[in-house]
């Protein structure tokens, strides 16, 4: 559902806080300190309200952030995926890879990604337009320092949130 800014400007609290629970993957509490800031002016003003509250997080609450994602390859998750990343993942195919060899390519660097860093790789996929664009990004961010790859993998939570918010509300 698009919702208009009038109308989320309009919704209670508790509402807006379940209308936008998902938009950081499984973390409401994002929603609930946004919610306090009602009403927003223009769509940037909501947008960056979600943007500037995941920046002052310090750098446990970001880890933690990055672990609620789910990891790119099926079978290595333990939850099932939300809609939203449901939805993502399919845009690119993640869900039905056909060949072979790079579902394997795929899922041996994934595995390496979790073996190095102990988080999933986290990747906004509406900026990919293959499943080798992924691949590619798993080899390069594997140079990468723990703290280098926390920044960069936040980023792209950033990045997921913004797109999500913004196919939730009409600017």
């Amino acid at each position: 559902m698009k919702f208009y800014l009038e109308e989320i400007n309009r919704l209670k609290k508790a509402d807006f806080e379940e209308v936008f629970k998902n938009v950081v993957e499984c973390c409401p509490e994002i929603s609930q300190t946004v919610s306090s800031m009602l009403p927003f002016p223009t769509f940037s003003a909501l947008l960056n309200a979600f943007m500037e509250t995941l920046d002052k997080m310090d750098h446990i609450k970001k880890l933690k952030i990055i672990k609620l994602h789910p990891h790119l390859v099926p079978e290595i998750n333990k939850n099932p995926l939300t809609d939203e990343s449901a939805s993502e993942q399919s845009t690119i195919g993640l869900n039905r890879i056909t060949n072979e060899e790079k579902r394997i390519i795929l899922k041996e660097q994934i595995e390496a990604y979790w073996e190095k860093f102990n988080f999933p790789f986290v990747i906004c996929v509406r900026e990919c337009k293959t499943i080798d664009d992924i691949i590619e990004s798993v080899r390069e961010r594997l140079s990468r320092t723990p703290d280098e790859e926390i920044r960069v993998a936040f980023e792209h939570v950033k990045k997921i949130t913004s797109f999500r918010i913004s196919d939730m509300v009409s600017h």
